[in-house]
């Protein structure tokens, strides 16, 4: 009897876990809306969201008409990121910086795919040249 109970709760066990494992793979989004084409923008840094799933930064363009736009720029995991030397204190608001990334290919969006970001005095916060396949989801 105890040997039944034991096989119809590890049954029970497995029928959740297996369905769930499967959604953990769902969960992450594709790169895809992101284009093939390198920009480099610079700006001001106007917010910087250290968190989980990715680590994010709002910076504001302005070009030479005086017209200010601002850009969203996705980064990795805070895992990943930190493994990249990166901290919460690595950027604040109204650093000057210059960011080198991979606009969204959707006409009008200012998303970006970030590859590397430097600071106006040279220091490099991020870079993900070095990282084979940035692109690939």
């Amino acid at each position: 009897m105890k040997l039944r109970r034991a096989l119809v709760a590890w049954l029970l066990a497995l029928a959740v876990v297996i369905p769930m494992s499967s959604l953990v793979g769902l969960a992450h989004h594709s790169r895809a809306h992101y284009g093939t084409e390198e920009s480099t923008t610079k700006g001001i840094v106007v917010e910087y969201k250290w968190r989980n799933p990715h680590v994010y930064v709002v910076w504001a363009v302005t070009d030479q008409s005086g017209k200010t736009t601002q850009w969203v720029g996705e980064m990795a995991s805070l895992t990943s990121m930190i493994a990249d030397g990166m901290t919460k204190d690595s950027l604040k608001m109204g650093d000057e910086i210059t960011v080198v990334s991979f606009p969204s290919k959707s006409t009008g969006s200012t998303e970006a795919l970030i590859k590397k970001i430097t600071k106006a005095d040279g220091t490099v916060v991020v870079d993900n040249s070095r990282v084979p396949n940035l692109r690939q989801p």
